[in-house]
């Protein structure tokens, strides 16, 4: 399903999903913007998220609304709000934004913060997984303590602002019940818990599991990873062996059709829960990852240019980011991030994707330290980027729906998307083009060292690959402001504007 055109440097706030942000502003002379429900935000019977004007609004039912009223007046949560642990949400007072929200089921409307930009698990690194679990779990601790809990252990619960990570769902607290244990734990296991095991112990690549199933990697299914001397691995035993032997012995039960409680079942006590949390927490706290290394997450040591030549590309990025507030930026196969900290201070928001995990962690664990960031590391195959998903592909949206840009950087990136991936240059450029935004792209020619690298036993394959053939396609699609050769000519750097008319339709 095709979303409606997406606002340039508009963004999309993740409540239980994503979606379109709603169109501009009305004048005086036009109908009242109605509100655009969340098509992600379904799941949950008790609210319901919607957009309205650039920003994000939450129904809540009767029962939902109760527990917000209690929720705000807590201390805990209070103080969670103002180390940003949680997202800021007020309750919406306007008497003609209420009228129009509160109908039915509804009785109370919430008005949340605007998250900068949408990401989902599977586009996290290992060490963005591990912190947004951290930071789920000392959220539930400081609730259980006060006579809370969180009622699921979504990692799509979880967003982020810059490099810090936020909690999005408050609809997620509702009041402790005595003798129920954590009823979040399974889907926690699923999302955050198995995938940071299996990553810290067999080095598997859980994100294309996870991009593969929403709902996360189920216990049983990740035993199937599990040799016998990886049971006694930390946390392997009790959290995916006796988690999955424990589940196929309640599936077996339900099939027996028995009215009586299994005589496994334990009544907890809300000290239980909270010690059964604290104990993930020092789980989660202690995996880490097998060392590795790659040449893209060493790419300062690595990289091809000597030292003239990459000043000059960076000089070439930086006197053409500043001058202005771009609001959205996307760092095409960012590697380290070198260029998206380059261009940090003149942006509201980056976005730096690299299909090496590698090296966007090396990224995240560069730019975690500081209090406040504007940059969002993500993993993603650009020439396989996240499509839409879940319920009739509306619930996760794919990369190219989720908002638009203002200026892409592509810097070294196009030789590896027609060479390595064989995408024909003009599709891919008219990919670039239909972001609608303004492009500082680098070139990498025929001649240069690491195109000579991808085109070895391939070079007939691409001999269209010149720089007259790309400045002939880029002229049909763009104005090109300016340009520079780097390398010694071996490359060129381009400033590209799209021309104000519809794409080029890609060729088959």
């Amino acid at each position: 399903m095709t979303s409606p055109a997406l606002r340039r440097g508009s963004q999309i706030d993740p409540q239980h999903g994503h979606g379109e942000m709603p169109q501009p502003p009305r004048t005086d002379q036009q109908k009242p913007t109605p509100m655009t429900p969340e098509p992600g935000s379904f799941r949950d019977p008790g609210n319901q998220v919607f957009y309205l004007d650039e920003q994000v609004f939450r129904t809540l039912d009767a029962e939902s609304a109760a527990h917000w009223h209690q929720l705000r007046q807590t201390t805990f949560f209070q103080a969670l709000v103002k180390r940003e642990a949680v997202v800021a949400t007020e309750t919406e007072d306007r008497p003609g934004v209420r009228e129009q929200a509160l109908s039915g089921r509804w009785t109370e409307l919430l008005r949340h913060e605007r998250i900068p930009f949408v990401s989902y698990p599977y586009e996290w690194t290992f060490n963005m997984l591990k912190d947004a679990a951290l930071l789920q779990l000392g959220i539930l601790e400081d609730a259980l303590a006060n006579g809370w809990t969180l009622k699921d252990g979504s990692a799509y619960n979880v967003q982020w602002r810059g490099q810090r990570p936020v909690f999005i769902d408050v609809s997620s607290f509702e009041p402790y019940r005595p003798g129920e244990s954590w009823i979040g734990y399974r889907q926690f296991c699923m999302m955050f818990l198995i995938p940071l095991l299996l990553k810290a112990h067999r080095d598997i690549d859980t994100a294309a599991l996870c991009r593969s199933d929403l709902e996360g990697i189920d216990p049983e299914e990740a035993l199937k990873f599990i040799s016998v001397r990886d049971i006694f691995r930390r946390g392997v035993l009790s959290h995916i062996y006796l988690h999955a032997r424990l589940q196929a012995r309640a599936r077996r039960a339900e099939a027996a059709v028995s009215s009586a409680p299994p005589k496994w079942a334990i009544r907890q006590t809300a000290e239980m829960t909270l010690r059964m949390v604290q104990s993930l927490g020092r789980l989660v706290s202690k995996l880490e990852r097998r060392d590795a290394r790659t040449s893209w997450s060493a790419y300062e040591e690595t990289h091809s240019y000597d030292d003239g030549s990459f000043s000059q590309k960076k000089d070439f990025v930086e006197r053409h980011v500043r001058g202005r507030r771009w609001p959205l930026v996307y760092d095409l196969g960012c590697n380290t991030g070198t260029f998206s900290r380059l261009c940090s201070e003149h942006a509201d928001c980056i976005v730096a994707i690299d299909q090496d995990e590698l090296a966007v962690d090396t990224l995240y664990r560069r730019i975690k330290t500081p209090a406040s960031g504007n940059i969002i590391p993500l993993v993603m195959p650009l020439s396989n980027v996240s499509p839409d998903q879940g319920w009739r592909g509306r619930e996760r949206k794919s990369f190219e729906h989720r908002a638009r840009p203002d200026l892409i950087l592509c810097l070294a990136l196009i030789h590896h998307m027609v060479v390595s991936a064989n995408i024909p240059l003009r599709n891919f450029l008219d990919w670039i083009r239909a972001f609608g935004a303004s492009v500082i792209l680098e070139f990498v020619g025929p001649d240069d060292e690491m195109t000579l690298q991808l085109l070895k036993n391939r070079r007939n394959v691409h001999s269209g690959y010149t720089q007259e053939a790309f400045e002939s396609v880029a002229r049909s699609m763009f104005d090109i402001l300016d340009s520079a050769p780097l390398k010694g000519g071996r490359r060129r750097i381009y400033l590209l504007q799209p021309k104000a008319q519809e794409p080029t339709e890609a060729s088959a």
